[in-house]
């Protein structure tokens, strides 16, 4: 059987609304920084073809929301502290295989100041039809390419770590995650006033001790964010130009993180004493071999380590420390100290926890957008070659 066989039977073997088309199915490459920092742009990128004749720009990939938008192969200029784009309609590509003729997307006219350039590059991909607009999900050009019969299935897939970083339209790639998907079905009816529309239930989040973290139960999650925990602007701000759409979140939002960060159990053995970042007011742990070098690290420490899995429909996902939830120790860090990527939720809107990309970088995901006849599904799934474990290090 042919690897796009096997994929569809595995798709079909979970979901009893499964569909093939005769369509067919694209491999694109995304374009991620070797580990995550807080001072740089570090959101996957997907060359995407966009007018005529066809120019190809890197849009910055979101996950949480619809919308198209594209300006030029470079940040955005930093002069202008306020966004300004026009709606167009034109030729949108991927990977040379599919078209989508007359897709509505937006020409970024002016840029953005230097802490939105910072998470946006050159442009806007959203995968993710709104469920609560018919009509602007009918027009998604994900949408219209299964609907056209150009798609064999009605799904993607997403390596966002450095191994194998890649995005699969149409298909899901077996090479690209080790086992079974395990699919998750999407809230159908999401809060129209939550944060979040892209949600679905968890069981939990656990530490070092493989316990639970109590946050209660009913949990709901989301991945990616429209907006940073540190600044609620951003979101609000990059809204301007076209109604609803967001940014690819740096970290974990949790209702409570001292509920994680103050119980040695869960965090497990790390050098006392933890600190609040200066400025942005987040949790840094004591990375002392290298506060000798510069304030600014170029490669990540790998202690300590900073242990913490999320728990979905009964799988336990572990989150990588080195580079993902450990970052280097930068300009903004207190000396001789690292940033960690776990946070507080900034409100208490659903969802219960966000997963950016610390999780994204860790984990296979893929995404099985609504048809007439399903809802929409997350798959999660190990990456190939990450030889995952149950237990912390």
């Amino acid at each position: 059987m042919s690897p796009l066989l096997l994929l569809y039977a595995s798709i079909l073997s979970v979901l009893s609304c499964a569909e093939a088309h005769t369509g067919t199915w694209a491999s694109l490459p995304m374009n991620v920084p070797p580990f995550l920092t807080d001072v740089d742009f570090v959101s996957a990128t997907v060359p995407t073809l966009m007018g005529t004749p066809p120019q190809q720009i890197n849009l910055t990939v979101d996950i949480s929301s619809g919308l198209l938008a594209a300006s030029s192969n470079i940040p955005w200029d930093l002069s202008t502290p306020s966004f300004s784009g026009t709606d167009v309609t034109d030729t949108v590509g991927f990977g040379g295989l599919f078209d989508v003729a007359d897709q509505q997307f937006v020409y970024i006219n002016d840029g953005s100041t230097a802490n939105y350039s910072s998470v946006i590059w050159s442009g806007h991909l959203g995968l993710f039809p709104s469920p609560l607009n018919a009509a602007s999900a009918s027009a998604h050009p994900l949408t219209r390419l299964y609907q056209s019969s150009s798609l064999l299935n009605p799904v993607i897939g997403m390596r966002f770590d450095p191994a194998n970083p890649k995005l699969t339209i149409g298909a899901l790639d077996p090479n690209d995650y080790e086992g079974t998907i395990n699919w998750v079905e999407m809230t159908t009816s999401p809060d129209p006033n939550g944060d979040y529309y892209n949600t679905f239930n968890l069981d939990g989040v656990k530490g070092y001790n493989g316990e639970f973290v109590p946050f209660g139960g009913n949990l709901t999650a989301a991945l990616s964010s429209r907006e940073s925990s540190t600044s609620s602007k951003w979101s609000r701000a990059v809204r301007l130009i076209a109604g609803d759409f967001t940014v690819v979140f740096l970290s974990i939002a949790l209702p409570n993180a001292d509920t994680y960060f103050l119980n040695p159990n869960f965090t497990g053995p790390i050098p006392m004493p933890i600190e609040l970042d200066p400025e942005l007011g987040n949790v840094q742990y004591n990375c002392t071999p290298d506060s000798s070098s510069a304030p600014i690290v170029i490669n990540p420490t790998q202690s300590p380590y900073v242990a913490f899995a999320a728990s979905i429909n009964g799988v336990d996902y572990q989150i990588d420390s080195t580079g993902n939830l450990l970052r280097p120790q930068s300009g903004i860090s207190s000396l001789g100290y690292c940033p960690v990527g776990i946070r507080n939720r900034s409100d208490t809107l659903t969802p219960d926890v966000v997963f950016g990309l610390p999780f994204l970088r860790s984990v296979y995901v893929a995404y099985r957008f609504p048809t007439d006849t399903c809802p929409g599904y997350y798959g999660f799934a190990f990456p190939s070659g990450s030889n995952p474990t149950n237990a912390f290090p």
